[in-house]
């Protein structure tokens, strides 16, 4: 069965690329850098990931992400991925997951985009001794697990305010995947606005995301997270046409628990991720990373991830 579905996945992310490398290719024979007109979405929106990641040019298009949340850098291969900033919503067993959207331009800088996939909990597990018996009874009811992944309705809104990129992201998405959903979550909210700059001629950038991420539930688990507000500086330093060095702060993130007031909200630890960001093409990106304790830098509490953005049609 892993075989199986290992060999489905590779093979569908190996016919994405060359899918949208040909695409590329075409488009590239049929006009000239004198005749064709950019897009007025890119003209506004430069920085590669927030490119791959807001879609397609075209009217309708299939957009694609797939990401695996892997171990740790001390274990990699193995099936526990280490919680490093204690929040009661994080996924604490490896995971791969996959997902297809139907995207629409509304407009040049607006888009719909429904999206649903899969998820397969410990994709190359079928046997673990976990450290407590919550894990150990996760792993058991949901190893090697494929599930419907999270189907989600997207609003997407690009902008550019004083020379600042900026991307505009409302979704609506119900939880399926059942290391949240036999929890009792439900449904998530999430509002999300990234800002990035430019330093001219330097090929570096920074900026910044800011999010509001909330839940509901069908259960009265009153250790759950009700809602997740945080703020993300980054910063980018691009190599060439091909590869650049990304990372983003966990900075000021913020949790409150069905069991605190409403407005009592609790700090999580302050995490970073660096990667390194490969363009394949304008809708083909890979981001392989790792994600760590700046002020506790441990093998064993260093997660590792890869996720590619993939645009069709």
């Amino acid at each position: 069965m892993l075989q199986k579905l290992s060999f489905i996945v590779v093979t569908l992310l190996l016919a994405q690329l060359s899918f949208a490398q040909t695409k590329v290719e075409a488009t590239a024979t049929q006009t000239t850098d004198t005749t064709k007109k950019e897009d007025e979405a890119d003209q506004l929106i430069t920085n590669r990931r927030l490119r791959a990641d807001s879609g397609s040019l075209s009217k309708w298009s299939v957009s694609t992400f797939f990401n695996y949340q892997g171990a740790s850098l001390e274990k990699p291969t193995g099936a526990e991925r280490p919680n490093i900033v204690n929040g009661a919503d994080a996924l604490t067993l490896t995971n791969l997951s996959g997902s297809v959207g139907v995207k629409y331009r509304l407009t040049k800088l607006d888009s719909l985009t429904f999206s649903t996939g899969f998820n397969i909990t410990t994709p190359f597990h079928d046997s673990f001794t976990a450290p407590n018996s919550r894990l150990q009874e996760a792993f058991n009811k949901n190893k090697q697990k494929l599930t419907v992944n999270d189907p989600a309705l997207k609003y997407t809104h690009l902008n550019k305010i004083w020379g600042v990129q900026s991307v505009t992201n409302l979704t609506m998405t119900v939880i399926t995947n059942a290391q949240l959903s036999d929890l009792g979550y439900r449904n998530s909210y999430l509002i999300s606005q990234t800002f990035m700059k430019d330093v001219a001629n330097t090929g570096f950038s920074y900026g910044a995301g800011l999010q509001v991420l909330m839940y509901d539930f069908d259960k009265e688990n009153r250790t759950l997270t009700q809602a997740v507000p945080g703020i993300y500086p980054a910063a980018e330093y691009v190599i060439n046409d091909t590869y650049n060095i990304r990372t983003v702060f966990g900075w000021q993130v913020y949790e409150n628990l069905r069991s605190q007031d409403t407005w009592t909200f609790s700090k999580r630890k302050v995490y970073q991720s660096v990667g390194l960001g490969i363009s394949l093409s304008r809708d083909v990106f890979l981001y392989p990373n790792i994600q760590f304790i700046p002020s506790d830098l441990r093998n064993d509490r260093t997660n590792i991830a890869i996720s590619a953005n993939i645009n069709v049609f």
